[in-house]
């Protein structure tokens, strides 16, 4: 797909699909993979980049869980694995 792999500081956008590694987001466990519905606030913490969404994550079989979930998350460390609609 085109649009989709590491993203430009700053450039996450509701409608992507986004997976981060554990160590790059706030708070879970594992890898996080979710459907970003916002971008609440983005801002520097620990010297980088990061961006606070909201969405709903998916289960590693490609199903959206019931639930919203809010996620503190580090802009460069986060991969687009499918690009928002346009």
């Amino acid at each position: 797909m085109t649009g989709c792999g590491p993203r430009r500081e700053g450039a996450i956008v509701a409608g992507e699909v986004i997976r981060v590694p554990e160590d790059s987001y706030r708070f879970g466990n594992g890898v996080l993979t979710m459907l970003v519905t916002e971008v609440v606030s983005r801002g520097p913490f620990q010297g980088a980049e990061w961006v606070e969404v909201r969405g709903r994550e998916l289960t590693p079989g490609g199903t959206l869980r019931p639930r919203e979930r809010y996620a503190f998350v580090r802009v460069d460390r986060a991969t687009v694995v499918r690009a928002a609609a346009r």
